[in-house]
C-alpha cells in the first residue's frame, strides 16, 4: 500500500512539472524616465515575488524571470530612495516597461504612490528669492568628503560661509559674510534651535536621514525671519513617507537611528531619531593604541540628541503636526595638582587643580495647525515652547563660580500665505511671545574686558570678581511681518517690512526690506536688494542688575546684487556683489556707568540698596563693516542618474570691527579715576581692525560621481586665508605662580601699538587648504542597503595652522609662542604623521 502511494505521488509530480516548466515566462523590461526622454542606467532592480536584483544596462534595460504571467512588483533600489512599480508581465519575449516618472499615466506600471486625499501642501515649495540664498539638495551632501556625514558640515563650501574655529571638524558655529556666528538664526521647521554643531564640532543636532532640504541666506532674507544679523540657515526636514523606513549609523564617535513610517492609511507620517556621541571613549582609546599618554583627568565632549515629528491630515483643509528637538552637550575637566611636575611631558602643568565643567543645550517643541480653505490661502497657528541653557563650573585660580542661564520663552505664531493669481502673492504674520529669562548661581566678571592677556593666579588685583546671581528678566516680545511678490513677464519685485517690540526695554525695531529680480528668457537673471535687519540677544546682558537696560537692538543694513545663467548640460554661473553696515553692536564696555543704580551684589544690596556709578557692562557702541564678492560655477545633479556632479566657488571679502572704547595710548602715564572716566566719554579713540573672523580669500572645490550602484567617489579641496591674530611682543615677567604645583605662571602681552604696525589682528599666519576625499560601498538587498564607507581627512597632509599657541609654563621666547596646529591630521609614536580618517557602516531597512 505505502509503495502504491509513492508510485502515485512521482507520478502526480511528474505530470504536473511540464506545466510548471511550461508557465514559466522570460522577458525584458525597461527603467525609462519620460522626462528625461532616457532609460536609467546602471540601476539595480529587485523583483519582489522572485527575490532576484537584476541590473539595467546603459540604456536601461534588463532580462528577467518570472514563473508565469501576472502582475509583479519591481522594488527599484537607489542611494537616495526605494521606489515600487506594479508591471503586468503578459507573455515571453514581451518588453515591459516601467515609467519612474511621478505623475505617470502608463498602465503598465505605476511609480510612486501619489499623496493620499486629505494632504495638504504647505509653503515649502514656495517660490524663493534668488539674492544671497543657496539651496543645497540632501543628495549631493549627504556623502561629501570632510563633513563625517553630516549634512551641515557642506554649508562651508557654499559662498560667504565659513566655519568660526578649524575648518572642518572643531567648528561648531559659522560666520557667514563676517558676522559674529553667535549672530546667525538656525531653524529647523520654522522653528529654533540653539546651535548646528554639538562640542565636537563633527556632529550635527539634526539626524542627516530627517533632512531633505538645506536655505541658505547669507544676505538680504525675507520678513518672516527676524533677529539675525548674520545668515539664516533653513532645515526643512522630510514632509512625505510612503513606506516605512528603519536607518542605523555606526561611527568612530557617534551612532545614530532613525524611524520613518506613514499612520493612519497614509493620512499622516511620524519620523523620529536619536543620537549619543562617545568621542572621549573614541579618543582615549585611540590615544592607548597609539601608545601614546591621554591628560589624565580632561573627559572630551559628549552628547545626546533626538528629533521627533508627527503630522496628521484630517482632510484636504486642516493639518496638525508636533514637533520636538532636543540638544545636550556636556564635557569636564579635573586636573590634579601634581606639585614639581615636568611642564614638558604633562600638558596641563599651568592648569593642574583646576576644575571645570560646561554644558549647553535646547529644548524645542511645538503645536502647529494648518488651515487652507482655498488652494489660493493658507493659515498657519504654531505653540512653541523653546527653552535654551548654558551652564558651567569653575574652580581656576581667582575664576570660581557656578552658573546655570536660559533664553526660554513660550509663544504663539501665526503665518498666513496669499496667492491670488500669478501676479500677485503675500505673507504675512504676527508673534507673541513670554520671554522667561534668567541666571542663577554666579556671574564671573573681568575687571576689564577688553584686556587680552587675564592673568588667573593674580592674588594682588585680581582680573577677575565672582558676584552671586539670582536674575530674571520676565516679560513680553511681539512682531509682525509683510512680505509681497509682484510679477510682471520676467519681473519680480519683493518689498516687504518688520517690527519687532520688546516692552521690557522700551525698544522696538522697524525693518523695511526689498529685492527685485529679472529674468531674461530662459537662462539669465539679474537680482538685486536691500533692507536693515535687527537682533536683540537671548540672554541677560539686559537686565537692570548686571547688564544694560538700557540696551538697543543690534543693527545691520545689507544691499548687494548679482547675475545668474544657466547653462546647457546642467551647468550655473552665479556672481553677487554685497555689503553690510553694522552699528549699535553690543560690546563690553568696562568705563559705562549709571550715576545711580541697584547694588548687583545680593548680599550687599542689604546695607547698600544702590551705589553710584554703577556698572552697566555693556555698551551698544561697536560699529564695523563687510563688503566683498562671490563667484560660482556649479554643475548640478539629476537624481537617478549615474552624471558627476560638483561646484568651485571664490570669495573674497574683507570685514572690520570697531568697539569705539576709550583706549589709553602705549607709554602714557596713568590717569586716575576720574580721568578715565572723562576720557571714556568724550576720547573714544579704538582703532578700526580687522575683525577676528576676517578671510579675504575662500576657494571650494567639490566632486562627487556615483558610476555604479554599489560605488561612489568623492573629493573635496579647501583654499582659506588664515584668521588675523595679535601678536604676542612679550611676557609679565612671571610675577604668580599656580598655588595647586607651584608652578610659574607667564602671562602673554599683546601688541597694542599702531604706530609700529603691530596692534589687534594686525597679522597672519600661512594659509590654510587641505583635501578629503570619501569612497562609499553599497550592498543593495530587498530589504534595503548596507553602506560601508571609509573618509580620508588632509590627504597629502598639511601642516596647517591656526593662531598662536603661548605656553604659560615659559617665558616668551623665539620658540614661545609657536603656530597651533589645526584639527586634520593624527600624530604617531616616532613622529610619523597620518591623515585623520573616519570608518563606519549605514543600514537602511
Amino acid at each position: 500500500m505505502k509503495l502504491k502511494k509513492v508510485l502515485i505521488k512521482i507520478a502526480f509530480l511528474a505530470a504536473i512539472a511540464p506545466l510548471d516548466l511550461f508557465a514559466e515566462v522570460t522577458f525584458k523590461a525597461r527603467l525609462f524616465s519620460r522626462q528625461k526622454n532616457q532609460g536609467e542606467s546602471k540601476t539595480q532592480v529587485l523583483l519582489f515575488e522572485t527575490k532576484k536584483i537584476y541590473k539595467t544596462d546603459a540604456e536601461g534595460y534588463f532580462d528577467a524571470v518570472v514563473p508565469s504571467p501576472g502582475i509583479y512588483t519591481f522594488r527599484i533600489l537607489r542611494v537616495e530612495d526605494m521606489q515600487d512599480i506594479k508591471g503586468n508581465v503578459e507573455a515571453s519575449g514581451q518588453t515591459v516597461t516601467l515609467y519612474t516618472d511621478s505623475g505617470s499615466d502608463s498602465s503598465v506600471a505605476s511609480p510612486k504612490t501619489k499623496e493620499p486625499k486629505g494632504t495638504i501642501t504647505v509653503s515649502a515649495e514656495r517660490d524663493k528669492p534668488i539674492l544671497s540664498r543657496t539651496t543645497i539638495k540632501y543628495e549631493e551632501i549627504k556623502r561629501m568628503p570632510g563633513t563625517f556625514g553630516e549634512p551641515l558640515r557642506a554649508l562651508e563650501t557654499i559662498p560667504g560661509v565659513v566655519p568660526s574655529a578649524a575648518f572642518g571638524g572643531g567648528a561648531n558655529n559659522y560666520v557667514i559674510r563676517g558676522s559674529d556666528p553667535n549672530s546667525n538664526l538656525y531653524l529647523v521647521d520654522d522653528l529654533p534651535i540653539l546651535y548646528p554643531f554639538h562640542f565636537d564640532g563633527l556632529s550635527a543636532v539634526v539626524n542627516a536621514n530627517l533632512i531633505k532640504s538645506i536655505d541658505v541666506y547669507t544676505g538680504v532674507f525675507p520678513s518672516n525671519f527676524n533677529n539675525a544679523l548674520g545668515g539664516v540657515i533653513h532645515i526643512d526636514t522630510v514632509d512625505k513617507v510612503d513606506k516605512s523606513q528603519k536607518n542605523l549609523i555606526i561611527s568612530a564617535w557617534s551612532s545614530s537611528v532613525s524611524y520613518m513610517s506613514p499612520t493612519f492609511g497614509g493620512k499622516g507620517y511620524l519620523i523620529a531619531s536619536a543620537r549619543v556621541g562617545y568621542l572621549d571613549r573614541f579618543v582615549q582609546g585611540l590615544t592607548s593604541a597609539l601608545g601614546a599618554d591621554f591628560p589624565e583627568g580632561l573627559r572630551l565632549p559628549r552628547f545626546v540628541d533626538s528629533q521627533v515629528k508627527f503630522v496628521h491630515n484630517f482632510n484636504e483643509h486642516h493639518q496638525f503636526s508636533f514637533h520636538s528637538f532636543y540638544s545636550k552637550d556636556d564635557f569636564a575637566a579635573n586636573l590634579p595638582a601634581k606639585y614639581q611636575n615636568d611642564p614638558a611631558n604633562d600638558a596641563t602643568a599651568a592648569f593642574a587643580g583646576a576644575s571645570i565643567s560646561s554644558g549647553q543645550g535646547f529644548r524645542t517643541q511645538a503645536l502647529r495647525y494648518t488651515w487652507k480653505p482655498i488652494n489660493t490661502f493658507s493659515n498657519r497657528v504654531t505653540l512653541i515652547s523653546y527653552d535654551p541653557f548654558t551652564d558651567f563650573n569653575v574652580s581656576f585660580g581667582s575664576i570660581q563660580g557656578k552658573n546655570r542661564a536660559s533664553g526660554a520663552y513660550n509663544g504663539v505664531r501665526q503665518d498666513a500665505f496669499w496667492d491670488p493669481n500669478k501676479y500677485f502673492s503675500a505673507e504675512f504674520g504676527t508673534e507673541y511671545r513670554l520671554l522667561n529669562y534668567y541666571s542663577t548661581g554666579s556671574s564671573i566678571i573681568q575687571s576689564d574686558p577688553n584686556n587680552l592677556s587675564p592673568n588667573p593666579y593674580d592674588t594682588q588685583s585680581p582680573d577677575f570678581t565672582t558676584i552671586p546671581t539670582d536674575i530674571k528678566a520676565k516679560g513680553s516680545y511681539y512682531n509682525g511681518y509683510l512680505t509681497t511678490k509682484i510679477k510682471l513677464g520676467g519681473l519680480q519685485i519683493e518689498p516687504g517690512m518688520r517690527y519687532d517690540y520688546i516692552p521690557y526695554v522700551n525698544n522696538s525695531a522697524f525693518g523695511p526690506r526689498a529685492q527685485a529680480s529679472y529674468k531674461f528668457g530662459q537662462g539669465t537673471t539679474i537680482f538685486g536688494g536691500g533692507g536693515n535687519f535687527f537682533r536683540f540677544p537671548l540672554d541677560t546682558r539686559f537686565n537692570k542688575d548686571s547688564g544694560n537696560p538700557h540696551l538697543d537692538f543690534e543693527k545691520v543694513f545689507k544691499y548687494g546684487g548679482g547675475i545668474e545663467q544657466l547653462l546647457a548640460g546642467d551647468y550655473q554661473i552665479k556672481g553677487e556683489i554685497f555689503k553690510q553696515e553694522y552699528s549699535d553692536l553690543i560690546v563690553d564696555d568696562p568705563y559705562i556707568t549709571d550715576p545711580i543704580g541697584t547694588n548687583p551684589d545680593p548680599y550687599g544690596r542689604i546695607a547698600q540698596p544702590y551705589i553710584a556709578n554703577k556698572k552697566l557692562n555693556y555698551s551698544n557702541s561697536g560699529t564695523g563693516w563687510s563688503r566683498g564678492y562671490e563667484l560660482v560655477l556649479r554643475k548640478n545633479s539629476r537624481p537617478g542618474t549615474r552624471n558627476w556632479f560638483g561646484w568651485i566657488t571664490y570669495t573674497w571679502s574683507q570685514t572690520f570691527r570697531n568697539n569705539n572704547i576709550f583706549t589709553p595710548d602705549p607709554g602714557s602715564a596713568p590717569l586716575s579715576a576720574q580721568e578715565t572716566q572723562i576720557a571714556a566719554e568724550f576720547y573714544k579713540n579704538s582703532k578700526e581692525t580687522l575683525y577676528d573672523y576676517d578671510r579675504t580669500h575662500v576657494i571650494n572645490m567639490v566632486f562627487g560621481w556615483r558610476w555604479s550602484q554599489e560605488w561612489q567617489f568623492g573629493a573635496r579641496w579647501s583654499y582659506l586665508t588664515s584668521r588675523p591674530f595679535t601678536p604676542i611682543v612679550g611676557d609679565d615677567g612671571g610675577r604668580f605662580s599656580n598655588p595647586a604645583n607651584g608652578q610659574t605662571y607667564w602671562v602673554p602681552q599683546y601688541a597694542n601699538n599702531p604706530a609700529l604696525g603691530e596692534y589687534i589682528n594686525s597679522r597672519r599666519l600661512k594659509p590654510y587648504h587641505r583635501l578629503d576625499i570619501r569612497f562609499d560601498r553599497f550592498f543593495n538587498y530587498e530589504w534595503g542597503y548596507v553602506n560601508t564607507f571609509l573618509e580620508i581627512v588632509n590627504v597629502y597632509l598639511r601642516e596647517n595652522v591656526g593662531g598662536e599657541d603661548f605656553d604659560n609654563t615659559k617665558p616668551y621666547s623665539k620658540t614661545n609662542p609657536s603656530p597651533s596646529p589645526t584639527f586634520g591630521t593624527i600624530p604617531l609614536p616616532g613622529g610619523v604623521i597620518i591623515p585623520f580618517f573616519n570608518v563606519g557602516i549605514e543600514v537602511k531597512f
